[in-house]
This record gives C-alpha cells, structure tokens and sequence, in this order.
C-alpha cells in the first residue's frame, strides 16, 4: 500500500475561512488524484498554500484545487501534466491528470 500525503489545516492560506476547511480537506484527502496529492504536499512543505477547491470542475467526478503562488513544471510526469496559461483572466498553469474525469492543481 502507498501512503498518501494526509492533509491538515495547515495546507490553507490564512483567508480561508474556516467553516470550509473540514470539507475542503476531506476532498483533499480522499478524492484528489494521488498523483496530484504529491504535487500538492510537496507545494504545501515549500510553503504555497490552498486558496479554493470544488469538485465537478473541469469535468462530473473531477477535484480542482487552486494555490496561492504560483509553481512550475519540476513536478511533472505522466500521471500529472503540467500546462502554462498565464493568462490574466484566469491562472498561471496547472497540473491536470492524465485520466478522466481530469483533477486540477491551478496557481
């Protein structure tokens, strides 16, 4: 069995209101791509920190998950695509998965 990253209130940015947090970690925890949930804590231990998360976005079943500086593409592979969009109205880049429904890490 591999262990996955367990996801704590520390992931949040400060503005991150508190009544959603225990929703947002139970997502994090239990319905993120694990590859993603790599992505995500090696982020988190280099100090960026979640902003948002919500489910059935981009696709139905799907985990999208927005930090709050920006990242690069040291962590990706097959499993976790890296794309840069840096457009202003809407994110830098993102990691998605590789298989459907396709999770998002966004910054």
């Amino acid at each position: 069995m591999i262990d996955r990253p367990v996801f704590t209130d520390d992931c949040f940015d400060p503005a991150v209101a508190s009544a959603s947090r225990r929703k947002t970690l139970a997502l994090l925890n239990t319905r993120l791509h694990p590859a993603l949930q790599e992505i995500l804590a090696a982020e988190v231990a280099s100090g960026n920190r979640v902003t948002d998360a919500g489910v059935d976005w981009p696709d139905a079943g799907s985990v999208h998950v927005t930090l709050s500086r920006r990242f690069d593409s040291r962590h990706a592979s097959a499993e976790a695509v890296f794309s840069p969009c840096d457009d202003p109205h809407y994110w830098h880049a993102d990691y998605s998965t590789a298989d459907a429904p396709r999770h998002l890490l966004i910054c």
